[in-house]
């Protein structure tokens, strides 16, 4: 089972765990969660580049991701918005596939 935190207040994403909802190679689930999380890391690395985010944290593994970053000031709220954009993703996920994936927000 996947199962996918977004704490919410830190800008911070955790994927752990494997669908296994079909043959590694097969598995669309977990094809679609590795996809949105690879997603926002690239999000977080270009806004790290362009200097809207500081402390960047990024690690994406086979099976295990953690991806957060510490925004500037007046970029709260956009840096807000790719993280709940990408995190909207995941909760259709869960809800689509509860036997695969759990998400939860923590605030």
């Amino acid at each position: 089972m996947i199962q996918i935190v977004y704490y919410r207040s830190y800008h911070r994403v955790t994927v752990t765990g494997h669908a296994y909802s079909a043959d590694p190679g097969q598995d669309l689930v977990c094809a679609s969660a590795s996809i949105l999380a690879y997603t926002l890391a690239a999000n977080v690395a270009n806004m790290a580049d362009n200097g809207q985010v500081r402390q960047p944290i990024i690690n994406c593994s086979e099976g295990n991701a953690e991806i957060s970053c510490n925004p500037r000031h007046n970029l709260k709220n956009s840096v807000a918005l790719v993280f709940d954009s990408l995190c909207a993703g995941f909760e259709l996920l869960a809800k689509d596939y509860p036997e695969y994936i759990t998400y939860e927000i923590r605030l």
